[in-house]
C-alpha cells in the first residue's frame, strides 16, 4: 500500500491565521471614525477612511470593538405649542367635580404616517442610547 507523503503532511501542519491587513494604528483610525459617524453603514466609512480592507474587515473591526447595530428609540420632542395647548386645557378642566370625569372615556393616540422612509440605523456600544 503506498501513501501520498505530500497529503500527509499537508494535514499534520498548525494552521496558522492569516496576517491582518489593517495596522493597530488604522484599526484606531477606524473606531474613531465609527464612533463619530454612528449612523454610517461600512461602505461609506470604507471610503471616508480608504483602508486597504474590504467592507467585511470595517464589520469586523467594529464587531470586535463591541459595537453593533441597533435601531434608536423613537421619542417625540414637546414644542411649546403642544406645552401651551396642555396648560390650556388643564386650566380649561381644572374646577370640573367627580361626577364630570366619571362620564369621559380616555383613549391613547397612536399617529400613522403614509409614507414609510424606512428604518434609522445605528452603530453603537450594547447598553448605550
Amino acid at each position: 500500500m503506498f501513501y501520498n507523503t505530500e497529503c500527509v503532511i499537508t494535514l499534520n501542519k498548525e494552521r496558522r491565521p492569516r496576517q491582518r491587513v489593517t495596522t493597530h494604528h488604522e484599526d484606531k483610525e477606524l473606531l474613531q471614525a465609527v464612533l463619530h459617524m454612528p449612523f454610517k453603514p461600512a461602505t461609506e466609512i470604507k471610503e471616508a477612511m480608504g483602508p486597504q480592507a474590504s467592507m467585511s474587515t470595517v464589520r469586523r473591526r467594529r464587531h470586535s470593538a463591541g459595537i453593533h447595530h441597533q435601531t434608536p428609540a423613537k421619542k417625540e420632542r414637546l414644542t411649546d405649542a403642544h406645552r401651551t395647548a396642555r396648560l390650556a386645557f388643564a386650566e380649561q378642566y381644572v374646577d370640573k367635580g367627580m361626577e364630570f370625569w366619571d362620564r369621559k372615556v380616555f383613549t391613547d393616540e397612536k399617529t400613522f404616517n403614509s409614507s414609510n422612509h424606512g428604518r434609522i440605523h445605528i452603530w453603537r456600544s450594547n447598553n448605550t442610547r
